[in-house]
């Protein structure tokens, strides 16, 4: 694969957002490196406006090579495998369809794969727009997975420059197409939204020996409209889900080290999605004077380790 002459497909799974959708499409016409091909995946008995979006833009004439990729079946990572079946590029750009791209963005990304081989993957920030304006803050410390199993994401904050990175967000991402198809595309086992699907894809093309690496100047304006399905973040099933799939995703990656600490690590400690005792009983107190959505308190600490335990069933039965 010579670096000089990559191309790019856009990866947009989109359901039931028809207004975001079409704004997602303007930012990508007006982008100032367009992209070689934008797949779109759609369901037609759920969203027929989302489609109409679609063949209203192919209708005019569009800069975009749009290809529509229709699904029969639910789920982030059924519509990525979908997508990445039918990309003939290079580098699969995975962007949200609540996140608009600012014009140099798919430059930003195209320049780092271009002028060094060994990258596999780049991201920029997702920034949230809060009461319509974007809500700009400075990372602290990079994208990184601390043994055995602590996350560190800052996803929607800016680094200082461009920096490695160990993992992404599946609202602004990119990964070399080869890559994700050797390691068998996007993980299928995943429980209920699929949480941690992009850390297992990132992982999967560092153990290539790709490089990762997050540039600030890639950015998309994210407006996170709600969910249609899918809709409990935060609820009993939602943290369960989350703990059995970050638990399945790092045994999966880790050595024989990892996989014996983990699990007692993420039931003493956690992650916010998924918390362990400390994490829970931290998150209780306080809770008493912050009314972050993020910190869930005790009540999640029982899902949380039955997940876990769901994770390690999924690891050995895989």
């Amino acid at each position: 694969m010579t670096a000089a002459k990559l191309k790019f497909s856009v990866f947009l799974p989109t359901l039931k957002r028809p207004d975001l959708l079409r704004k997602n499409l303007e930012a990508l016409e007006l982008q100032t490196r367009l992209p070689d091909e934008v797949l779109i995946s759609l369901r037609g008995d759920l969203d027929p406006e989302g489609v109409a979006v679609v063949d209203e833009f192919v209708a005019r004439t569009t800069k975009l090579n749009i290809v529509k990729v229709m699904l029969t079946a639910p789920g982030i990572v059924v519509a990525e495998n979908a997508l990445l079946d039918a990309a003939t590029g290079d580098v699969a750009c995975l962007i949200d369809d609540d996140a608009i791209a600012r014009p140099s963005w798919m430059g930003n990304i195209a320049r780092h794969y271009e002028s060094n081989p060994k990258i596999g993957g780049v991201a920029g920030p997702p920034i949230n727009i809060v009461d319509g304006k974007p809500e700009v803050k400075q990372a602290k410390y990079q994208n990184r997975v601390v043994f055995p199993g602590f996350i560190l994401d800052q996803s929607t904050r800016h680094s200082k420059q461009v920096v490695p990175s160990q993992h992404f967000r599946g609202a602004n991402m990119s990964l070399l197409i080869s890559a994700l198809r050797n390691q068998g595309g996007f993980e299928s086992r995943l429980l209920g939204d699929c949480f941690r699907y992009e850390l297992d894809a990132c992982l999967g093309v560092s153990e290539q020996g790709y490089k990762l690496v997050f540039d600030p100047k890639a950015e998309v304006d994210h407006y996170e409209a709600p969910r249609i399905l899918n809709t409990g973040r935060f609820d009993t099933a939602a943290i369960h889900n989350n703990a059995a799939n970050e638990t399945f995703v790092l045994l999966k990656h880790y050595g024989f080290l990892g996989r014996l600490l983990h699990l007692p690590f993420a039931i003493l400690i956690g992650n916010f999605p998924c918390p362990g005792i400390l994490w829970g009983v931290m998150g209780s107190l306080a809770g008493f004077s912050s009314k972050n959505r993020y910190l869930l308190g005790v009540t999640a600490v029982w899902p949380a380790i039955k997940g876990r335990f769901t994770g390690l069933k999924m690891y050995f039965s895989s």
